[in-house]
């Protein structure tokens, strides 16, 4: 009985102990307490990770002596992996692989390996031995499930971008890239995505670079022409017309239209005006006209109207021009070119949220119509500084050479992509058939008229044909987005192939998992200015503080133990 008396508070806390890992093992709960919920996952990605029906190994080459920004990332990964096996349990593996721990060789074999699967190196200042020496680092992951692989790249490393801006974003995809790539492994066939042929589309070799892309996503991709056959197949997940410039039939479009009655969901690539580079051979202006494509009656009905008009706009990308001639070679300089402009991603949804600038040429103004029962978001916008110019709009390539006045460009974030979702009404609502077509759908099942869609049914529209093509200079082949800017010329490559293959994976995402790109990660830095002109009373308090606080607690210590044992 006195030992029990003795140790009854030791006993009780043992038993408290005891109790509560009982009913934890019942129970599963984890608290985060962070403003911005860091280390939460969300409930779509919880969802599909409590339902894996094999084993899921994910192996991380982000790790070793790195930079303290890139440990931030490294730990940030590891933190969203920990908390993808909670729920997952068992089914989930992971592991960080150090390529530096292993011989020359071998990083030399595993490297090739690796951009095999599609990660890409880069170059990284490390001090090992108090000497700085290069480092090559594979930023990203491989995830296996079920024999397949798919690769992911962790690190969002864009030009024009500081290193706190790349890391905050990088931290931000990091449960978004990973579970976007478990999802694609666990699809039982293949998305198919069918780009429209037959009206004066993009060629395919002008799209080489965004379908090489798809493919690598797990994306099965291939072409349809509307003018054979009775219908789109139900086996296209997503139908892409990427700058048709020759008019729709009306047996062509009642195809698409029943498509999108069925749950399909498209995304239109739309030039309104009929212009390009090329009209201004060999003159100074050209009068840019209204394309007639047949399909403004349809988009209208579906809620959008992609207007007769050109963008011009203050912030843009260069327009290279030839000025004369020395020694016989031709000399070329660049110059602002206003219809080339760059739009600027909505933050809010997450398509265009954490992306750069997308370029765009000789874009036009979106308008939204007025339907309760579809739901409209605006992706894309103009920059504060615009002006949309009505057709017939005047591109003038003196233009380059005037000083253009800010007070003329007053129209603000000019829509020009706009996303669509909820029940569309069938623009042949109402209308007679006749004919010989009008017997096959009366007849044949699979061909019946419907006449409002399913909530299956989305798009985009996107008011820039030539968004996602490779264009060339001097014959060579340039990356997609590729554009110079700045008083400096600068080149980078823009956010114009992220922004697509963003499209299709929301069109496409069953799960919502895209949602997760709206998390917000925030990088609590120091104010480096203040650190500078208080550098002395930082490191002074560094130093004395924490021996005050020490000889502080020994004092209260030591004055509590004579107050109570004197």
């Amino acid at each position: 009985m006195k030992f029990l008396k003795a140790h009854i508070n030791t006993i009780l806390l043992i038993g408290i102990l005891i109790f509560v890992n009982v009913v934890g093992s019942f129970f599963f709960k984890r608290f985060d307490l962070t403003e911005e919920k860091r280390y939460s996952i969300s409930d779509p990605t919880k969802d599909f990770l409590k339902n894996l029906d094999d084993v899921v190994t994910i192996r991380v080459y982000l790790t070793g002596n790195l930079p303290s920004g890139m440990r931030e990332l490294e730990k940030s990964i590891e933190n969203t992996l920990n908390e993808f096996k909670a729920y997952a349990g068992t089914q989930l593996e992971f592991e960080f692989v150090d390529l530096a721990a292993y011989d020359k060789e071998v990083q030399e074999e595993e490297g090739k390996i690796l951009m095999s699967k599609g990660l890409n190196p880069i170059s990284l200042t490390v001090v090992e031995s108090g000497e700085q020496t290069q480092r090559i680092l594979f930023p990203g992951a491989i995830i296996s499930y079920k024999g397949r692989m798919l690769s992911t790249t962790l690190l969002e490393n864009k030009v024009g971008y500081d290193q706190y801006q790349i890391l905050n974003n990088s931290m931000v995809l990091v449960e978004y890239k990973l579970a976007n790539a478990i999802q694609k492994l666990q699809q039982t066939h293949q998305p198919l995505l069918a780009f429209s042929n037959g009206h004066g589309e993009v060629p395919q070799a002008q799209l080489g670079e965004v379908i090489k892309d798809l493919q690598a996503q797990q994306f099965a991709v291939s072409t349809i022409d509307l003018s054979i056959g009775n219908k789109v197949d139900d086996l296209v997940d997503v139908l892409i017309f990427a700058k048709p410039t020759q008019a729709f039939t009306e047996k062509e479009k009642y195809k698409i239209d029943q498509y999108l009655m069925r749950g399909g969901k498209i995304l239109w690539l739309l030039d309104q005006m009929a212009v390009d580079m090329d009209s201004l051979m060999g003159k100074d202006f050209y009068l840019a006209q209204a394309r007639d494509i047949n399909l403004d009656d349809m988009l209208f009905q579906y809620g959008v109207r992609i207007n007769d008009d050109l963008i011009l706009d203050l912030q843009n990308t260069r327009l290279e021009i030839q000025t004369g001639f020395l020694n016989n070679q031709p000399q070329m300089q660049w110059f602002n070119w206003p219809y080339y402009n760059l739009m600027l991603g909505n933050d809010a949804h997450p398509v265009s949220r954490n992306l750069a600038p997308i370029a765009g040429r000789f874009t036009s103004t979106i308008d939204t119509i007025k339907n309760g029962s579809i739901q409209k978001e605006v992706l894309l916008t103009s920059s504060a500084y615009a002006k949309a110019l009505f057709a017939p709009a005047r591109v003038y390539l003196g233009l380059v050479k005037e000083s253009m006045d800010p007070a003329l460009f007053r129209q603000v974030d000019l829509p020009t992509a706009v996303y669509l979702s909820g029940e569309f009404p069938s623009i042949f609502r109402n209308r007679a058939f006749t004919g010989a077509y009008a017997a096959m759908i009366d007849t044949i099942e699979e061909l019946k008229y419907i006449d409002k869609s399913s909530a299956d049914a989305k798009m985009i529209v996107i008011s820039d044909g030539d968004m996602i093509t490779n264009q060339e200079r001097k014959g060579k082949q340039l990356p997609v987005g590729y554009a110079t800017y700045g008083a400096n010329n600068d080149a980078m490559v823009f956010d114009n192939k992220p922004f697509f293959l963003n499209c299709v994976e929301y069109l496409m995402d069953e799960n919502n998992l895209i949602e997760t790109r709206n998390k917000v990660v925030k990088l609590r830095q120091l104010d480096l200015t203040k650190v500078k002109e208080k550098k002395g009373i930082i490191q002074l308090n560094a130093l004395v503080s924490p021996v005050l606080i020490l000889s502080l607690f020994g004092l209260l210590y030591t004055f509590i133990r004579r107050r109570k044992f004197a």
